[in-house]
């Protein structure tokens, strides 16, 4: 089977993850349709796969807050290995989300298969992607103040090939979907700064120091990729609806 192509990067909106902590504002996902597919009606396949998303650590931009240059420069990985685990955990659960949203429909087999899984028998709906940008913004920002300062985005490409034994992928349609973490009101617009402060301290200090802030980080990445992946998944269940593969949802 021939290679599926490689994706371009586009300059376009960078992202990242929304902050889990009081007085956070949740983000939802957009997702816009940047190929649409004009052609006939399709065969229905064997089965749905989709491929874990492509990163690179230079789409990603790690905590600017206070606490995240502290872990970052307390931390034993250099930074463009902090970089890759961050877009490396947020593919991932934007792909699980993905396929989630998609099993929401009985009527096709949906696997999450790795790049380099073997072919396979019969036709097939793959989706691919790119994490396109994981800017995480500043979270001493989006907790103490909120209203949209140290704002986090997310943004990721899903694109849909036809696959079938003895013919190059063919590229279907393409859809980009974009997050960020709102603009709700931080922790100081309801305790005031110095009561905001001293719960940040102790927030801190219960989380076990940088370790158990930088997990707190990938959750927050975790939550905005799988917002993505659900909305991608339900563009991609639209297209499998339009094709008549599935049935429309009463």
């Amino acid at each position: 089977m021939a290679p599926i192509p490689a994706f371009g990067r586009r300059p376009a909106l960078r992202a990242a993850a929304l902050l889990a902590l009081p007085m956070a504002g949740c983000g939802k996902a957009t997702v816009v349709e940047e190929q649409a597919y004009a052609g006939p009606r399709l065969p229905s396949p064997s089965r749905i796969l989709v491929r874990d998303f492509a990163v690179s650590p230079a789409d990603v931009q790690l905590d600017q807050g206070i606490r995240g240059r502290v872990e970052q420069a307390l931390s034993a990985a250099s930074p463009d290995d902090q970089r890759l685990a961050a877009a490396r955990t947020a593919a991932s659960a934007l792909a699980e989300a993905l396929v989630q949203a998609l099993r929401a429909s009985p009527d096709l087999p949906v696997e999450r298969t790795p790049p380099d899984a073997a072919p396979m028998s019969g036709r097939s709906l793959l989706v691919t992607g790119s994490l396109l940008a994981v800017e995480e913004g500043n979270r001493t920002q989006r907790t103490m103040i909120g209203f949209g300062r140290g704002q986090a985005r997310m943004e990721a490409e899903a694109v849909l090939h036809w696959l079938e034994p003895g013919a190059a992928p063919r590229r279907l349609a393409a859809f980009d979907g974009t997050t960020d973490s709102g603009s709700a009101p931080g922790m100081a617009a309801s305790l005031g700064v110095g009561a905001a402060a001293r719960r940040l301290a102790t927030s801190a200090a219960v989380g076990g120091g940088a370790h158990g802030a930088i997990e707190g980080s990938r959750a927050d990445d975790v939550d905005e990729a799988r917002r993505i992946g659900t909305a991608l998944g339900q563009k991609v269940r639209q297209f499998c609806v339009a094709q008549g593969w599935v049935a429309a949802r009463g």
